[in-house]
């Protein structure tokens, strides 16, 4: 029996939502996001909070010159910078929380608020603006440009270039964890 069958994931139609610790654990073994992982993250973490401002300009630029990742960040076909501004905020404390790890029950809140508007309709009952509908295929998409928006900052520090590229993939590892909890099912079909 292989390790999934053996802990009740393997073909499991209904997930549990919101996930509990042992299957963060698990998901975070399946993306080979590691203790050393976390140590290299809070060292990336140390430099990136520092230029989140940079990391988002860098991004938004990167997002606005592809129409494709742009689509998702536009009124009537063109971008809507009052909108993008109105993200940054929640877009820095989503880079520092994800930096600085505390993996409890604030963290968490503020990943299942990400995941929340992604799954809102017209109509919704919330504060939030509904986003139009992402595909999980075009979301995880977000997951590279993101992770190489950080890239520049990570080597003007004088670390060891090994150590430059273990921060970078713990960046990386932890947006695409990131983005795997905001697509986590609840009780809806997903779309891929």
């Amino acid at each position: 029996m292989n390790d999934a069958m053996r802990h009740g994931t393997a073909g499991s139609e209904n997930p549990q939502y919101p996930p509990d610790a042992q299957t963060l654990v698990r998901l975070k073994r399946m993306l080979l996001f590691t203790n050393e992982d976390e140590h290299y993250l809070i060292m990336a973490g140390n430099i990136l909070v520092a230029h989140t401002e940079d990391i988002l300009n860098n991004w938004y630029d990167f997002i606005l010159k592809n129409d494709y990742l742009a689509y998702y960040f536009t009124r009537d076909g063109t971008p809507d910078a009052s909108y993008l501004e109105t993200l940054r905020p929640h877009f820095r404390q989503w880079i520092t929380g994800l930096c600085t790890r505390q993996e409890g029950k604030s963290w968490w809140q503020f990943e299942e608020r990400i995941a929340e508007q992604l799954h809102l309709t017209p109509g919704s009952a919330s504060e939030l603006e509904p986003l139009p509908m992402v595909y999980l295929r075009y979301l995880s998409t977000f997951i590279y440009p993101v992770s190489e928006a950080g890239r520049p900052y990570l080597d003007r520090y004088g670390h060891p270039g090994e150590d430059v590229e273990r921060m970078q993939q713990a960046w990386f590892k932890a947006i695409s964890f990131s983005v795997l909890l905001w697509v986590y099912p609840e009780t809806r079909q997903l779309p891929f």
